[in-house]
């Protein structure tokens, strides 16, 4: 089953997109991440949310004990402060 994990912080959309692409490259060949979607709240500007795809909830929990993962993570907090994770099983995706 598809697995998302959905991360909330505040901070700069130009420092998350500098953080995503410096995990690219440090964990590319490692990585079991598939897509990374960043996006900024419209009506609070500074709120991020990063929607992370795993093909499912093992790859995800395998990605996190990564240490390259578990590196980002330290720079995420220390740049961003504190980061809430939703961790979501994907029932259905409808495309219209």
């Amino acid at each position: 089953m598809k697995f998302f994990q959905i991360m909330e912080f505040t901070g700069s959309s130009d420092e998350a997109i500098a953080s995503i692409n410096n995990y690219i490259d440090i964990a590319a060949a490692e990585t079991t991440v598939k897509r990374a979607t960043l996006c900024e709240d419209r009506d609070n500007p500074g709120q991020l949310l990063q929607i992370i795809e795993f093909d499912s909830y093992a790859d995800a929990m395998t990605n996190n004990e990564l240490e390259v993962t578990q590196k980002a993570s330290e720079e995420d907090t220390s740049n961003f402060g504190d980061v809430e994770f939703k961790n979501l099983n994907v029932l259905e995706v409808f495309e219209f």
